[in-house]
């Protein structure tokens, strides 16, 4: 290997690294178990749904550009999968100026139909290490992650990974 390839394959190795150590479970590592109360007032619990139910779980907040355009794609994904052994719970994460009525007015405005809750004190985030938003993981029935996505979604994607998680 040439003097000048080294280095390349050095930096390429530590970025990827880097890439993978951006989320706080990796794929196919156990999800970490929390419990919320949803907007409705019931409760969720991740380990509720272990041999029940996949799981889509999207970190989000209002003011996130990305995010807004990301929601259609989600309830699109979840009206045609509700009928499939999977929940979708988008986590309202506060941030900056967003509060729980900005996140409860945007969720009737865009008139979305799947849970929400609210990440109080950033506990769930702070578990699964979230630093971009939106992120969006994907836990198969077993409780393991499937898939991490730190970036806006459109259906396609979306679908694509729910069909290689063995629904639809």
């Amino acid at each position: 290997m040439s003097p000048l390839r080294l280095p390349r394959l050095l930096t390429l190795t530590v970025v990827l690294l880097l890439a993978a150590g951006l989320s706080g479970c990796a794929p196919r590592e156990p999800a970490l178990d929390f419990r919320v109360s949803l907007f409705d007032g019931s409760w969720f619990s991740l380990a509720d749904q272990h041999g029940k139910s996949s799981v889509v779980l999207n970190f989000w907040y209002p003011s996130c550009a990305p995010c807004r355009q990301e929601m259609p794609h989600l309830e699109q994904a979840w009206r045609d999968f509700q009928d499939e052994d999977v929940r979708f719970v988008a986590l309202f994460v506060p941030r900056g100026f967003d509060s729980e009525q900005d996140a409860r007015d945007f969720v009737d405005e865009y008139g979305l139909t799947f849970d929400f809750a609210t990440d109080r004190g950033q506990t769930v985030a702070q578990q699964y290490g979230i630093e971009f938003y939106p992120t969006t993981y994907f836990i198969d029935r077993d409780g393991k992650v499937a898939r991490v996505v730190t970036r806006n979604m459109d259906l396609e994607t979306i679908v694509e990974i729910l069909e290689s998680m063995g629904l639809g």
